[in-house]
């Protein structure tokens, strides 16, 4: 899906510093980690989106979202991102993660919306998942972080694109 900022410009700045944190760079394999809920490991593998061109493209042009699956958004700084649904032809769910890794809230997007979606505060991670895989998890989560490594199957980036062709 195509992630944008209210403002173009100001969009670019505040993704930039998400590239700060990123573990790996335009060239390697998309990184897959467990959601960690309330200290728990789930059953939930999502690809982190460690540059900006792949935070741009989230999860859009796809046909699907594989159940169990996801996608995760670093921030190397408290921001306050807004995401689109452009050309995500199925509903997410976006959960709010501020820097203590308290859970700020969780926000169900409409497929093929041009509407921007805020978080609630600033945050520091953005998850995006079905919103039937979040909703058994939604009433008790406290805190989010991610886990160990998985064996995930989404990409970061354009479909069908390595990583390094961004």
């Amino acid at each position: 899906m195509r992630r944008a900022l209210a403002l173009v410009g100001v969009g670019a700045v505040a993704l930039a510093g998400c590239s700060s944190r990123a573990d790996l760079t335009e060239g390697s394999a998309t990184q897959h980690r467990t959601l960690i809920v309330n200290g728990d490991p789930t059953p939930i593998c999502v690809a982190v989106a460690t540059t900006v061109a792949q935070q741009l493209a989230g999860l859009g042009s796809r046909p699907s979202l594989p159940p169990r699956e996801g996608m995760a958004f670093l921030f190397g700084s408290p921001s306050q991102p807004s995401f689109t649904m452009r050309q995500t032809s199925f509903p997410l769910a976006v959960v709010w993660v501020a820097s203590n890794s308290q859970v700020l809230g969780s926000t169900t997007m409409t497929p093929l919306s041009n509407d921007a979606y805020p978080p609630p505060g600033a945050i520091t991670l953005a998850v995006e998942l079905s919103p039937q895989d979040w909703q058994p998890l939604a009433g008790t989560a406290v805190t989010l972080t991610l886990g160990d490594t998985c064996s995930g199957t989404v990409t970061a980036g354009p479909p069908g694109q390595a990583p390094s062709r961004f």
